[in-house]
């Protein structure tokens, strides 16, 4: 029976039993009573101990929550200055990310801008290598034209030397010619 419960019937059972029995009776009503209050207190005293010891539990279970939470209030906190540390790390790598963007942009405008140079020069060195295919063709056409020319050239020289040789010739008869005429004319004028 409750500590409230407990009270009320006392109090209703000792009015019954004054009100029927007198003083002998009220005694005894007042000793069953005490008897009953003194087990009521001792049940009370008991539940007063066990609810002092669930709540010492209970006040060291909510310091044990109490330091989780400290804990975990730690953790937070360090992770929130991880969490901005990243923050910076990544706003850092984003702003390199920009940049290396921009270098790369750069870079591929020089190269293009390479590549068209290259493709100039290739064009300018395949219109020199074509120049120079023709020169070389337009040698080869002299070399054969010098060749034909010192051949017509050593014929005509043959043809001088075979002439000069003519004419030496003719000379000696003309010498000849003339030595006769002048042994005539000299031979006449003797006569």
């Amino acid at each position: 029976m409750g500590y409230i419960g407990g009270h009320i019937d006392t109090t209703v059972l000792i009015a019954l039993l004054v009100a029927a029995g007198g003083l002998v009776g009220t005694t005894a009503v007042y000793q069953a009573a005490s008897s009953e209050l003194q087990s009521t207190n001792a049940d009370l005293e008991a539940e007063n101990e066990d609810l002092r010891a669930e709540l010492e539990a209970t006040e060291a279970t909510l310091e044990s929550r109490e330091r989780e939470l400290n804990q975990t209030q730690s953790t937070l906190e360090t992770r929130e200055q991880d969490r901005e540390q990243l923050l910076n790390q990544l706003d850092e790598t984003e702003a390199e990310l920009e940049s290396t963007e921009s270098e790369l942009a750069a870079t591929e405008n020089d190269l293009a801008e390479a590549e068209a140079e290259l493709r100039r020069a290739e064009s300018e060195l395949q219109e020199t290598q074509d120049e120079l295919a023709d020169a070389r063709a337009r040698a080869d056409e002299l070399e054969e034209e010098k060749e034909d020319l010192q051949e017509e050239r050593d014929n005509l020289q043959d043809r001088v030397d075979d002439l000069d040789d003519e004419v030496e010739r003719l000379r000696t008869q003309i010498e000849e010619k003339n030595d006769k005429i002048d042994e005539l004319e000299n031979s006449q004028n003797g006569s």
